[in-house]
């Protein structure tokens, strides 16, 4: 158990592991900006393989440190109700303060400022874009306790920062302002707002003796069933949405079977779920979804390597 008095480091270190594990968000990260960079490349320069450049880097820092202050910044919101609800937390515990947060966040957003304006103006206007929105979000767009008692609404909007963050790894590829993305790279960018919403409503599905007076979830809000279904339903969209983009693009009949396993591991979970509700089956969902981010993004960027690779050496 660390102490108070430890050093600043181990204490900074035990905090990430428990509330920002980086080795996590780096393989999210990594999937992420492959696909979307590699989707920009495809829709921009369609003659062209996609690739890695010298852009890739310092676009997926950016982007790590956008998660790590939306991560501070909402520790900074919610930070009396887990006072409340979660007194056991490291910054709960006074191991971390919220004024080592306030530095560590500062630094994070600086890091994004100074890498957008080495890439140009157009990463510039996508980071502007995506701070104003964090701040937004730090502030519950100024209609908190109406928002509250809509936690839907509250949670999607919310998730609107996916194709904000979209737009960013698009400026940072190709040089261009987010508002000039093609229509299907906005289709994209809407497929990772469903799949991160079905992950966020997966997490917070709790069995009946788990639910926490005072605290959210989408069990306590639709049943303990009925959040499952929820959560199927997204699937479904966000499903059919990614397979019209790779329609447009012509991708192989491959793609579209990693997405029917994919589709079928987390129909396992919402089964084993519905018939054995547990606390094990609620976390498997969980599970199952981020697996689910992970795996078609990466799905679509080994596509698009290969079949603009392919198109390439045959012109």
């Amino acid at each position: 158990m660390i102490a108070v008095a430890a050093p600043f480091p181990l204490r900074l270190r035990a905090y990430l592991a428990e509330r920002f594990p980086a080795l996590r968000y780096a393989v999210l990260i990594a999937s992420y900006y492959s696909s979307n960079q590699f989707l920009a490349q495809a829709l921009t320069r369609p003659s062209e393989p996609v690739h890695y450049d010298g852009s890739t880097v310092g676009g997926a820092v950016l982007l790590f440190c956008v998660f790590l202050h939306l991560r501070i910044f909402d520790e900074h919101k919610d930070y009396a109700d887990d006072c409340r609800h979660f007194p056991d937390r490291v910054l709960q515990r006074g191991l971390i303060t919220l004024g080592d947060l306030r530095t560590l966040g500062a630094l994070a957003i600086g890091v994004e400022f100074v890498l957008a304006a080495y890439q140009g103006p157009a990463a510039v206007a996508a980071v502007c874009l995506v701070f104003i929105f964090t701040v937004l979000m730090l502030h519950e767009f100024f209609l908190g306790d109406w928002l509250k008692r809509r936690f839907l609404l509250y949670a999607g909007l919310h998730m609107l920062i996916m194709p904000l963050l979209a737009l960013l790894v698009y400026s940072f590829t190709t040089g261009r302002f987010p508002w000039e993305a093609p229509g299907w790279f906005w289709v994209y960018g809407f497929v990772g707002f469903f799949v991160t919403f079905n992950w966020e409503v997966s997490r917070k599905i709790r069995t009946p003796d788990e639910e926490i007076d005072g605290v959210d979830s989408y069990t306590r809000l639709f049943g303990t069933y009925g959040a499952a279904y929820v959560v199927l339903g997204i699937r479904v969209v966000d499903t059919l949405l990614v397979s019209l983009v790779g329609r447009h693009l012509g991708l192989s009949p491959w793609f579209y079977a990693v997405l029917v396993l994919l589709f079928a591991l987390c129909m396992v979970g919402f089964l084993q779920y519905r018939i054995r509700t547990s606390p094990r089956t609620a976390r498997r969902m969980e599970l199952y979804a981020g697996l689910y981010i992970v795996a078609f993004d990466l799905a679509l960027a080994v596509e698009l390597a290969r079949l603009t690779a392919l198109r390439a050496a045959t012109t």
